[in-house]
Order: C-alpha cells, then structure tokens, then sequence
C-alpha cells in the first residue's frame, strides 16, 4: 500500500457566488459571499499574504500525494505521474492559494507565488490540530 503522505485542499467558489462576481465585479461588494475575497487577495495576489483564518472553512481536501517534501507535491500535482496521486474529488493542477498538509507532521502550507509558507493559523475542522 502507497503511503500518501500529503493532502492538497484547493479553495472552492460556490456557484451562487460566481454568479454574484459576475454581477458585481471584483470592485463590488461581495455581500453574502465573503469567499469571493479568497480569489482576489489569495489566489490572485500570491499567497499567504492575503490568508486569514477565516477562510480555512472554505477549502476542500482534493487529493492525497506520495512525495518526499513540498516541492514534490508541486512537482506530483503538476506533472504527475499519476500512481503518486490518490484523488478525492475535482481538482487543478497544485497552484498558488492550494494548501499542503503534512500528514506526518499536521501542518498546513500554502502555495505561494515561489515557495511555501507555514500557515499557523489554518483551521480546517476535518483536521485535528498537532500539538
């Protein structure tokens, strides 16, 4: 059995609110749909930067990936091979704004726009924190 020693969680926009982007532009107000600031301060603006805590609820685990460190998830999530990656659901190539738990360690990283960066503060309720 593989070991899969990494999660990817990828950011995921509802419907509803990319049709309310639509209507408003990235100018309006996002109203209701505060996961519209995401796109625009994380994925569009290179990362950690524009991440707050709050926005954790919003990703989802897409995969799980076989690598020896980060930037084999960038490379596996980019280029494959295909063996190395356990999909879960829908997905894009890894990317900025994606975040990479460590499974061994319970860490978070986000893609930024080169490298990674720990997120302290990432608070995703379907994974227990590490101590």
């Amino acid at each position: 059995m593989q070991d899969f020693n990494y999660t990817v969680l990828q950011f995921r926009m509802s419907n509803d609110a990319m049709d309310h982007l639509n209507s408003v532009g990235w100018g309006g107000d996002f109203g209701s749909y505060p996961e519209l600031a995401i796109q625009r301060d994380v994925n569009f603006s290179g990362g950690s930067e524009g991440f707050s805590s709050w926005m954790s609820e919003y990703y989802v685990a897409v995969c799980d990936i076989d690598a020896n460190d980060l930037e084999g998830v960038f490379h596996v999530g980019n280029m494959g091979p295909e063996e190395k990656i356990n999909r879960r659901s829908k997905m894009h190539s890894v990317s900025v704004g994606d975040v990479v738990r460590c499974n061994r360690t319970g860490t978070f990283h986000m893609v930024d726009g080169e490298g990674f960066t720990q997120l302290l503060s990432f608070t995703h309720p379907a994974f227990r924190a590490v101590a």
